[in-house]
């Protein structure tokens, strides 16, 4: 991790013309700046919205829309702050999201997540400036995105495109002008020199389907929220990784000989190290068992 790290005195950083990274190395947020608007994609998590917030200060900027990738805990948790800082920012999620966090066995997970990643944050000396989350975010006012809209900031457009395969109420970003993509959780979890961890959690077909509608976008530079963005050549090949590791990932265990609680532990214990490490160890073990029941339900046939 050591050589891929970003220190949080790097942020805010500035991608393109306008396009800046908030948060930090482990959470990342991603501002656009326009002519008449700004908005602000993933909202991070209740330990980052005072860095965030400082952020945007340095930046003088408030920005006018705040938009949710998706609901899980480390997308969601960062909303309460930020909205009520920037009280006129229009919230904007996906269909799905708000029945998602309302699910009755959500919100006490979203609750102990957020501390416990507020506290891992601690840990590595990154101080949260709040204390984390105690109730789930209200979603009850915001732009409710079904399929795709476009959000005209002045001289740039950014496109919300609904996609599925990782989570209910799932956004990803567009902006074609500039061929920059904001893709969230949809091309995996990266770990930098050392690959992805696919995340099918809804649909494993469906998630291959997103990467492949990520891969013909071709972007010039592809932004997930963790650990920073991809561009260039480096875009390319790791899309193309992500898509090798994902049918591979499903093709393993769909011809393998182990129970499926066997599998997801191997999952568990190859991945739950590093970046990984700052989410509850229950967490990435319910998202083992995920990975190993969608891929098993995966249509995909190898023969």
């Amino acid at each position: 991790m050591k050589a891929h790290y970003i220190s949080e005195d790097k942020f805010p950083i500035e991608i393109d013309q306008n396009i800046f990274i908030l948060g930090n190395y482990f959470f990342n947020l991603f501002l656009i700046v326009g002519n008449r608007h700004s908005a602000l994609f993933e909202v991070g998590i209740s330990a980052t919205v005072d860095t965030v917030i400082n952020q945007l200060e340095l930046l003088d900027i408030n920005p006018d829309f705040i938009i949710s990738s998706h609901p899980h805990s480390d997308h969601i948790t960062g909303l309460p702050g930020l909205a009520k800082r920037y009280p006129k920012a229009r919230i904007v999620s996906a269909a799905g999201a708000k029945e998602f966090i309302e699910h009755p066995k959500a919100g006490p997970l979203l609750i102990k997540e957020d501390k416990f990643m507020s506290k891992s944050l601690a840990n590595l000396k990154i101080k949260p400036g709040r204390p984390s989350l105690e109730k789930i975010p209200n979603l009850d006012e915001s732009l409710v995105i079904d399929n795709k809209q476009s959000i005209d900031l002045g001289r740039i457009t950014l496109d919300l495109i609904k996609v599925e395969g990782h989570s209910p109420g799932n956004l990803i970003g567009v902006l074609n002008s500039k061929r920059i993509l904001f893709c969230s959780d949809s091309l995996g979890f990266h770990f930098p020199g050392r690959g992805y961890l696919p995340l099918f959690f809804t649909h494993a077909d469906l998630y291959l389907s997103t990467l492949t509608f990520i891969k013909e976008f071709n972007p010039s530079i592809v932004c997930p929220a963790h650990q920073g963005p991809l561009s260039g050549k480096a875009a390319v090949t790791g899309i193309q990784e992500s898509l090798d590791i994902t049918l591979n990932t499903i093709k393993n265990i769909k011809q393998s000989t182990l129970s499926d609680e066997m599998l997801a532990r191997d999952i568990f214990e190859q991945n739950y190290k590093d970046e990984f490490a700052l989410y509850t160890a229950d967490n990435i073990k319910n998202c083992a068992a995920l990975i190993v029941k969608r891929a098993k339900e995966a249509e995909i046939n190898f023969s």
